[in-house]
């Protein structure tokens, strides 16, 4: 198990300088692994056909990407959801993922840049990560308004394919080679970023092409990401493809 306190940054060379996450299922895990839209949409839109449905009519290139979380969070709107109660939900149904909160300090002190680039809601990280080490943040954002009901949304524009245009514009303004940056992720939204990135890594992918595409997967518990990242022959182990990219 990896010390939590006192542990001194190592002074040796590595390969890596970014370190970029989506947040649900990887950060953040539900019981049910469910997302925090998945979670809001049963409590203010009804059940899981919403989601569904509208994931499919994204797919399916009926709606975009800001239209998607426009219909989400219009319902949201329209029933008076509060910040109070989205917190109650968030608190009850989602948590860190075991180890992460331990990894992300590990790897602070390690004097990586962290980074986050998810599809998920800001209050989501905003609650379970309150102290978190994240230089950069990208996700989408709600608006409350003085009674703190939801009354306005801004639409990430790095989800999908947008996660690799994110990566790309945090290293270049980190002056950091793509070679040198590092990604960590779980689903097939986190595909394009995954090939994009030096080293992909797939916290419990939940497609088979998302465990095919990373060079290194870990299931259960974030820690080994540390552990091999800090160490020399953890490091090698994990720049050896375990599928190989599509």
């Amino acid at each position: 198990m990896l010390p939590t306190t006192g542990a001194a940054p190592r002074e040796a060379p590595r390969d890596y300088d970014l370190i970029a996450f989506d947040v649900d299922g990887t950060l953040v895990r539900h019981r049910h692994g469910k997302v925090v839209w998945e979670v809001f949409n049963r409590a203010f839109g009804g059940d899981d056909s919403v989601n569904i449905s509208r994931f499919r009519a994204y797919r399916a290139g009926e709606i975009s990407y800001p239209e998607w979380v426009a219909l989400d969070v219009g319902d949201w709107v329209r029933v008076g959801a509060t910040r109070q109660r989205m917190a109650e939900l968030i608190r009850a149904e989602l948590a860190p993922t075991p180890g992460a909160e331990e990894t992300l300090k590990r790897l602070a002190q390690r004097e990586y840049r962290l980074a986050v680039i998810s599809g998920t809601l800001d209050i989501t990280l905003e609650l379970l990560f309150p102290q978190h080490p994240f230089e950069v943040v990208r996700t989408n954002a709600l608006l409350f308004d003085d009674e703190q009901r939801v009354c306005d949304w801004r639409a990430t524009p790095y989800d999908m394919e947008g996660k690799a245009d994110a990566l790309v514009e945090i290293a270049d303004s980190m002056q950091i080679p793509l070679q040198r940056t590092v990604f960590v992720g779980d689903n097939i939204n986190d595909l394009y970023v995954m090939r994009k990135a030096g080293l992909a890594v797939a916290f419990e992918p939940k497609t088979d092409e998302v465990r095919t595409t990373a060079h290194h997967v870990l299931e259960g518990d974030m820690r080994p990401l540390a552990e091999l990242l800090d160490d020399d022959a953890g490091r090698e182990a994990l720049v050896e493809p375990s599928g190989g990219f599509d």
